[in-house]
This record gives C-alpha cells, sequence and structure tokens, in this order.
C-alpha cells in the first residue's frame, strides 16, 4: 500500500478500532476513510470440487459467493483431481466473479459465473 504509515508508527490510525471505540465517538464523525489501493471486496481462492461423470456436473463452493455446479464440456476420468479457482473482477466493487477448472493440475475450463469479467 502506497502512503500507508501503519508500519513505521506501529498503529493503525487509518483504521479506527469500533470495537473498542463504538460508533457513537468522534471517531465515526471524522467522515470517510481515503485507502488508496485497498482492494477490500477483491477475492482470490482455491476450492475442491465434487464430479458426478454421469451428468458431467462440477459442484463446488466458493466462500461468500455460495455454491456453484457447472456442467462441464470434457468428461473427468475417474481418479482425476478436481479443483476449482475463483477470483472476482473488477478493483473494489466486483464486476463478476470468474472460475477455472484444473484437472490433475492442467486448466481445462473457464467459466464467468456472475457479472462481466
Amino acid at each position: 500500500m502506497s502512503g500507508c504509515s501503519c508500519q513505521e508508527n506501529g498503529t493503525n490510525e487509518h483504521v479506527p478500532n469500533f470495537a473498542a471505540t463504538g460508533f457513537d465517538g468522534d471517531v465515526s464523525r471524522q467522515g470517510n476513510v481515503q485507502l488508496e489501493g485497498v482492494e477490500a471486496l477483491k477475492l482470490s481462492v482455491c476450492v475442491g470440487a465434487t464430479y458426478d461423470p454421469a451428468t458431467r456436473k462440477l459442484c463446488f463452493t466458493i466462500p461468500i459467493y455460495g455454491n456453484y455446479c457447472i456442467t462441464l464440456p470434457i468428461p473427468v476420468p475417474v481418479g482425476g483431481q478436481l479443483k476449482v479457482c475463483a477470483q472476482t473482477c473488477g478493483t473494489l466493487i466486483p464486476t463478476g466473479l470468474k472460475a477455472t477448472v484444473y484437472l490433475n493440475g492442467t486448466a481445462v475450463y473457464t467459466i464467468v459465473l456472475w457479472g462481466k469479467c
């Protein structure tokens, strides 16, 4: 983070501790906090998945965003290692969620789960 002095002075002056001060004190009246370069809603995660070979459905759960099931265009061999890596698109406010399916460590399919990427 450019311009952050929290490492220099050892405090978190730019982020009030509302658990200690509450929301009614002077800290709340200071106005909006300007945090340049913070991507608070940016998410990037890899999760395990379950696969139904009869329907080619791959199901997985993305933290915060929920459960998804997609139909893969290719069959997955028995014993194949599956994982799904997902990331939000956009900067501060997500504009979409994109997922990539990995089979035995190789990317085999990418899909936009919602929004625009």
